[in-house]
């Protein structure tokens, strides 16, 4: 896999939050939908272990982390790597003002409102994306 030009994404994982689930279905929409031509997707278990994939990802590409809570468990995993973040999202500084009523429960099947978040920190990533690229592209980022 080439990674010149490529912004990786690194959600996080936060399983028992929906927060998580949002941040890490807003990556899915970004890498596969949306910019899959300028994105990898970084697996956070993967990089805390040391997939020698992941860890590249990390050294070759800017970084837009998509946090789900103040724990802010990405940003950590990727400083343990040697990376820091070129971009954070934060899903719920997104959410605010949106009217957007998450439930705490929905996990595994998201309903209309967190569909109606993972739509709205997929365009947040995608902006931080299409920022990083033009950067790139212009020589002012790695």
């Amino acid at each position: 896999m080439t990674l010149a030009g490529k912004v990786a994404v690194l959600p996080c994982t936060g399983v028992g939050q929906v927060v998580g689930t949002i941040a890490r279905q807003a990556a899915y929409r970004v890498c596969e939908d949306m910019r899959p031509e300028d994105t990898v997707l970084l697996c956070l278990p993967a990089l805390v272990r040391g997939v020698q994939e992941d860890i590249d990802m990390v050294r070759q590409c800017p970084v837009v982390v998509v946090e789900g809570c103040q724990e802010r468990c990405a940003a950590h995993a990727l400083s343990t790597r040697g990376g820091s973040p070129s971009a954070t999202v934060f899903v719920p500084d997104v959410m605010k003002g949106k009217g957007v009523k998450i439930s705490r429960e929905a996990r595994r099947q998201l309903s209309a409102p967190e569909l109606a978040a993972v739509e709205l920190v997929a365009k947040a990533v995608v902006t931080e994306v299409d920022h990083l690229c033009t950067r790139m592209k212009t020589g002012e980022h790695k």
